[in-house]
């Protein structure tokens, strides 16, 4: 019997998004997986956030909020990471368009990249450990499902880049799917969070924008890295937005006030 499609876009979304060992059969299009994208993001926070609401238990903050964060860079294998490394190293270093992509394609990291992932993981667990145990789980969960769809909403948006993964990507991907993807990210973070949600989604495609202009200006459009790095300040953009609603009004989710 033939497997529904549908499952089998779902489990290679999470075999791309995850070091989880995950069969899928036959190979399927690339461009049909995004908009699972955000569906496996809320899996991961959803682990994530569980971790941490466990670890407060025996914990203080501070190493909970380190471990949570090190369990989604351990999901992931650092997948996301690994484009904001690259993102800082090409789109700051190089005189040229064309340099700043030869940049982008060597594997290895350096000055630039190092400390973008440095000022990643210390602004992620700072910001982490001034949550309540309830705000924090309710980040974890926006941030990795949120994030993901933000990446996602810019696929369709990218010009000038003929080669990579993120050039697939674009020739590949639909508005449909965007529309699926980020319709999905507002549903949940509306369940979480209320109409709060609305305005953690308006911040992170924002940011989003933001990163896809800065592309466009320094390589002239995206490649895979670019995404990884949208992914990842949109991650940020939410542990912001959750700090701050929390600061004001003491908690970012209607069901867990």
């Amino acid at each position: 019997m033939n497997k529904s499609p549908r499952l089998q876009h779902a489990r290679v979304a999470a075999a791309f998004l995850t070091r989880i060992p995950i069969g899928h059969g036959e190979e399927i299009s690339m461009s049909r997986i995004v908009r699972w994208f955000p569906v496996i993001g809320l899996f991961i926070g959803v682990t994530c956030g569980g971790a941490y609401v466990a670890l407060r238990e025996v914990l203080p903050a501070l190493p909970a909020s380190v471990l949570s964060i090190t369990l989604g860079i351990l999901i992931t294998g650092g997948f996301h990471h690994d484009g904001l490394a690259d993102s800082a190293d090409g789109l700051v270093g190089g005189w040229t368009p064309e340099q700043r992509r030869e940049i982008l394609k060597d594997s290895r990291h350096g000055t630039y990249g190092v400390l973008a992932l440095v000022v990643q993981v210390l602004l992620q667990v700072s910001l982490l450990t001034d949550l309540t145990t309830a705000n924090g789980f309710v980040a974890l969960a926006m941030m990795h499902c949120i994030g993901r769809a933000g990446a996602v909403a810019i696929m369709t948006s990218a010009t000038g880049i003929s080669e990579g993964l993120g050039a697939n990507y674009v020739r590949g991907v639909t508005n449909r799917d965007v529309m699926w993807a980020s319709l999905f990210a507002v549903a949940v973070s509306i369940l979480f969070c209320g109409w709060w949600g609305l305005v953690l989604i308006t911040a992170t495609a924002g940011m989003g924008r933001l990163v896809l202009a800065y592309a466009v200006k320094k390589i002239g459009g995206i490649v895979g890295d670019i995404l990884g790095a949208v992914e990842q300040v949109g991650e940020t953009t939410i542990l912001i937005v959750v700090g701050i609603v929390a600061m004001k009004t003491g908690s970012i989710s209607w069901w867990l006030a």
